[in-house]
């Protein structure tokens, strides 16, 4: 079995410590080398803003400081997987920002705010009279699954009703849409989210992983050569192996693992595979960046899940 050298590691936690975001940093430190998730609590912060709402490009496809709702999923995703309870003042302050900027009427929220435009962004976030919602087929998936999915797990924070409403909307729209697994993938994935959710009632959760594992097979790019490329890649779909879904293409995922050891760049990082197209160059040039330590870290973790680590259960600091 290939696995990353220990030479290898230490490039990619160098990088991430020279190159990337002081969030990965800390969150690298707290995941590999047992740092306490303060620090990363303390990087998080500096993304939200008074109102609750993360922005400040914490997606760094959208560079403007506005609250948005999918950074403030992002936020609330890393809130949850720090273990941080209802209690928590940055939870709560999320929680609430969600719950008022919900459009009543479809129960789903616009990905980005108004003012996208404003600032540098990646092209598929630019509005131009409604183009935004035509693109992300009036936000019937993406972010409303991923939100649904942790507000699931932060169910004290909203009414029951109001909760009930939306995972309903969620569920019926993973339900509903003719294919679930385009583009690069982030419907899917927000499926599984929810379908792993704590909390989630066990009807909802059978209609969703149903859904989720009848899409995979058709979903997931299993051609290697396309991996460079834009695409649902395995790991994408299924980072560990607990994942839902991952025993249905294991093959494959341990392919893309052996493909991305062997893809790792000289300086100890993984790339975006992805580029803006020449818009914002010098901005693009900050997000192409924070990506990377972003993937970087995110590639450490999947192969230590999968334990392709050399000396795996060694102190490796």
């Amino acid at each position: 079995m290939k696995t990353l050298t220990q030479d290898a590691y230490r490039y990619a936690r160098r990088y991430i410590e020279e190159q990337g975001r002081p969030l990965e940093r800390a969150l690298a430190e707290y995941r590999f080398s047992g740092a306490w998730e303060s620090a990363v609590l303390h990087e998080l912060v500096r993304f939200q803003n008074p109102d609750g709402g993360f922005g400040h490009g914490l997606e760094p496809d959208v560079r403007t400081p506005s609250s948005s709702a999918l950074a403030t999923a992002l936020g609330l995703k890393v809130l949850r997987d720090l273990g941080c309870n209802a209690e928590d003042s940055m939870v709560r302050g999320a929680v609430e920002y969600l719950l008022s900027t919900m459009d009543e009427a479809g129960c789903s929220w616009r990905p980005v705010p108004l003012d996208v435009n404003d600032a540098p962004h990646a092209p598929w976030w630019h509005d131009e009279d409604g183009s935004l919602a035509r693109t992300f087929d009036g936000y019937r998936i993406i972010p409303r699954v991923l939100i649904a999915a942790l507000l699931v797990h932060y169910e004290d924070l909203a009414p029951l009703n109001r909760l009930r409403e939306i995972v309903r909307g969620a569920v019926d729209a993973i339900d509903s849409v003719p294919v679930l697994g385009e583009g690069g993938g982030s419907d899917l994935e927000y499926a599984i989210q929810l379908a792993e959710a704590d909390g989630l009632p066990q009807d909802d959760r059978t209609r969703v992983a149903d859904r989720v594992l009848d899409a995979i097979p058709n979903a997931v790019v299993r051609d290697a050569e396309k991996w460079s490329t834009y695409c649902i890649t395995p790991l994408r779909i299924a980072p560990r192996p607990t994942t839902l879904g991952a025993e249905s293409i294991r093959e494959e995922l341990e392919a893309h693992l052996d493909y991305l050891i062997d893809t790792q760049n000289a300086d100890g990082s993984w790339h975006p595979t992805w580029t803006w197209g020449g818009a914002y160059p010098d901005a693009w040039e900050q997000a192409q960046r924070d990506w990377s330590g972003i993937l970087t870290l995110d590639a450490l973790e999947s192969l230590e899940a999968f334990g392709r680590l050399d000396g795996q259960g060694l102190e490796r600091e």
